[in-house]
């Protein structure tokens, strides 16, 4: 999904938010996204770390979410693009390309350097095109603008940076306080190794240095009435390292390494746990690394390395052997074998030449250069379309994710009151109030809201990862898990269990002077102005056109065929027997013929008949092909526990015959796409949980109507659409790999959710009756969402596709 999308009424916004470690933290976001006057909706991703927003641009803008997330102590990240630019040096234009680039969207920030002509930008990360500012700003005036890519830092590398930095601090600093655990056990070396004083000054400084930060954010979230696990942290680690500062007045023992131990675990624990995020959305950056960083581009005379961004639709483009296509077009120039594994699944070469179509991401693998015209840039490619539909499932929320949430709503409230009551009733019932705290503080740090938070989004970001590597889209959340549901599988046939590209099959031709190849002449020659599928596969199969007759006066006579006239001014026709019938065609020849034509009928074929005046000529019979791996595909489907039925508009013979060949036994043919929405509506009224799959215009309400609808990805644009999930590759095994895809992750999401909430169960309860130490149990926070984390990354381990011969065939 694009940053910034507009429709009629609402724009739809992404921020990229900083800040956040659990559930609570979303959630207060989301919470105070959705009171903004003007917001439709609002979902916050803590895997993604993103804001989706749906709002009326007449009722609020960009700047009022920024402000509201920055109000209650999170960040919207920036990014800082530079710009090189001439005529910079006289006040009035600096002021001037202040103020435009002010405007734009996105824009939080400009500086100007006049000495150096450079103008930098900051922009909230991912709103701010580069393209679309240097645009505006070439418009203010006739001066040269020029990119300067790369010069800012990334954020989220610029955040690992910070975070490994601070692990760092928080480990040294912690040594002395260690070493004076260990020196309790071994007492080896000088006293002033063990010392409270550098036990103090150490913990002090992991305390306020890389623990500020848990502090920070805690007293932030508290002033906005929010709790978060930084309130936990903050209130637990300040209760050791104050009841240590007390203690070290009175002559009591010190707990020094509880504070600081707890501070490092935790630190370490969120680092690694940001590595493994950072891993679950590799297939996604697998796909982005498809894209070329620059191309040759054709200016004037001269061709020019220049970067992805500057191409624009028209340009023509050298693609040399052995180069990555860059954006989308037609060759112009020479021709190519071309690596198209990557949309179709296709292992072998395809021979492209001039007028063929070429997408971004794909290979010229021949030993030939070519030269495209650009017709689709930037996010208008197919490659750039599938990285929006893996984005906006990764930050979609599945329903699952509801439960987590409304735990998440009272999670930190109820740990804080549990350990509130642990401290009273312990230093009450023993007199122990030393101890009596450091049981409140174990049951703080121990308690793990982040691992329930990140139970959900991290295994559908990892799932959705998965199923786009191979060939299946899935547009959210809701559709993964929706998958795994699913019952029953409804399929069109054209299209999706064929080929959807009719094919001559025979021809027949009747009387002494007629031949196959004079009936398949004439019948191209009456279809040479048509474009529906039948004419397709007359004209692909007829002669040369040097071998047609002469046809003039086509016309059509609707549902039946078509009429015209030859050079000796005698009518010919083209189409069924009521067209035949009209013009009183005689049928007598076909006495002979029935056998074959009931042959035909019975193999889905459909039949065209050829005359001249009153006189038949020949018949053709035309099927469409059933896709090669769609008997293995059903049974697959049918070992796995689904239903599966066939939706077709097509006559009932035809959808038999296609029927008896995948193995398919309930059949509706026959049915117009009402039918087909009607139909599909009333098995999910009935709990069946349909999955309805198809490739056209005729599908879309079939689609919409469905538990969940499948797109073939070559079919129309409707149709991908209204899908939820889409195919990239069209085959029927794809609907097999979308229910592996689904019934894995959601799988793993129970695992997910189920080792939360085991692990807060137990770890509360033994935090308690003192059984774990604050050190012990801030160590188990700390590796808890790490472990739900790569428990979600094995996902990408997953057996999608099937051992050769798995049926025994």
């Amino acid at each position: 999904m694009s940053p910034l999308e507009t429709s009629e009424h609402r724009e739809r916004l992404t921020l990229d938010i900083g800040g956040m470690t659990c559930a609570s933290c979303s959630l207060r976001i989301e919470k105070e996204l959705r009171h903004i006057p003007g917001v439709a909706t609002a979902d916050v991703n803590l895997a993604m770390e993103k804001a989706n927003i749906v709002f009326d641009p007449s009722a609020v803008g960009v700047g009022d979410f920024v402000r509201a997330v920055t109000d209650i102590g999170y960040q919207v990240r920036t990014e800082t693009l530079r710009f090189h630019v001439s005529g910079l040096d006289e006040a009035p234009i600096r002021t001037r390309w202040e103020k435009t680039a002010a405007a734009l969207p996105g824009v939080s920030k400009v500086r100007i350097n006049a000495a150096q002509g450079i103008i930098t930008v900051d922009v909230l990360r991912g709103l701010g095109e580069p393209k679309a500012l240097q645009r505006a700003m070439e418009e203010i005036g006739a001066f040269e603008v020029s990119s300067m890519a790369g010069a800012g830092e990334d954020t989220q590398a610029k955040e690992a940076r910070i975070a490994r930095r601070s692990v760092w601090i928080a480990v040294v600093f912690s040594l002395p306080v260690w070493w004076a655990m260990l020196h309790m056990l071994l007492p080896v070396g000088p006293d002033i190794l063990v010392s409270g004083g550098l036990q103090f000054a150490a913990a002090s400084i992991v305390q306020w240095g890389p623990g500020w930060s848990f502090t920070r954010r805690a007293w932030v979230n508290l002033r906005h009435g929010n709790a978060n696990m930084d309130v936990l942290v903050a209130v637990g680690t300040l209760s050791a390292w104050g009841l240590s500062i007390y203690d070290m007045l009175v002559g009591g023992p010190l707990y020094f390494d509880s504070s600081a131990t707890v501070i490092t675990l935790i630190l370490v624990g969120k680092y690694l746990e940001s590595v493994a995020k950072g891993r679950t959305s590799e297939a996604l950056q697998q796909i982005l690394a498809l894209r070329p960083a620059t191309t040759v581009v054709r200016r004037g005379d001269q061709w020019t390395e220049t970067s992805l961004e500057q191409v624009v639709v028209g340009d023509q483009i050298d693609v040399l052997p052995g180069a990555r296509i860059p954006v989308d077009g037609q060759i112009i120039e020479g021709a190519g074998l071309i690596d198209e594994s990557l949309l179709t699944g296709e292992p072998l070469l395809q021979e492209r030449h001039v007028g063929h179509d070429v997408v971004a991401g794909t290979v010229n693998h021949g030993g030939q250069r070519f030269v495209m015209r650009a017709a689709k840039v930037g996010e208008d490619t197919l490659l750039a379309g599938i990285v929006r539909l893996v984005e906006e499932a990764q930050s979609s929320k599945a329903p699952i994710q509801r439960f987590a949430d409304r735990i998440a709503n009272i999670f930190v409230p109820t740990v804080l009151a549990i350990a509130l009551l642990t401290l009273i009733t312990t230093g009450g019932l023993t007199g122990h109030w030393s101890a009596a705290l450091l049981h409140a503080v174990a049951v703080l740090v121990v308690a793990c809201p982040c691992a329930l938070g990140l139970a959900t989004p991290t295994a559908v970001m990892v799932g959705s990862g998965v199923g786009a590597r191979h060939g299946v889209l899935f547009g959210s959340g809701e559709a993964l898990e929706r998958m795994s549901q699913v019952k029953w599988i409804a399929l069109d046939k054209t299209g999706t269990l064929t080929r959807g590209q009719p094919e001559v099959l025979d021809v027949v031709a009747m009387g002494k002077d007629n031949t196959a190849v004079t009936t398949l002449g004439l019948a191209a020659a009456l279809e040479s102005q048509a474009n529906h599928p039948l004419a397709k596969a007359i004209l692909k199969a007829a002669p040369g056109t040097d071998q047609w007759p002469e046809i003039s006066g086509i016309y059509q006579e609707p549902g039946q065929g078509i009429v015209g006239e030859d050079s000796h001014g005698q009518t010919v026709m083209l189409g069924n027997r009521t067209l035949l019938d009209a013009y009183g065609v005689s049928w007598a020849p076909l006495g002979k013929m029935q056998d074959a034509i009931t042959q035909w009928e019975q193999q889905g074929c459909t039949i065209v008949f050829v005359a001249r005046e009153r006189a038949m000529i020949g018949m053709i019979a035309i099927a469409d092909q059933v896709r090669d791996d769609a008997k293995e595909a059903i049974a697959n489907l049918r070992a796995m526990g689904l239903e599966v039925a066939m939706l077709t508009g097509d006559r009932r013979a035809a959808a038999q015959a296609v029927a008896r060949k995948v193995g398919i036994f309930r059949v509706h043919p026959e049915l117009s796409p009402a039918d087909k929405a009607q139909l599909v509506a009333q098995w999910t009224r009935r709990n069946r949980r349909a999955a309805m799959v198809g490739d056209g215009i005729n599908d879309a309400p079939a689609l919409a109507k469905a538990y969940i609808g499948i797109a073939v990805a070559h079919g129309s644009d409707i149709a991908v659409e209204t899908a939820d999930i889409t195919l990239i590759r069209p085959e029927v095994d794809g609907i097999r790999r979308a229910v592996v895809v689904g019934r894995q992750t959601m799988a793993k999401i129970r695992q997910n959710l189920f080792w939360a909430l085991f692990y807060n169960m137990v770890g509360i309860p033994l935090a308690v009756f003192g059984i774990l130490s604050p050190m012990i149990a801030g160590a188990a926070m700390a590796f808890s969402s790490v472990s739900v984390v790569t428990n979600s990354l094995a996902l990408r381990q997953m057996r999608v596709e099937l051992p050769e011969n798995i049926l025994g065939e």
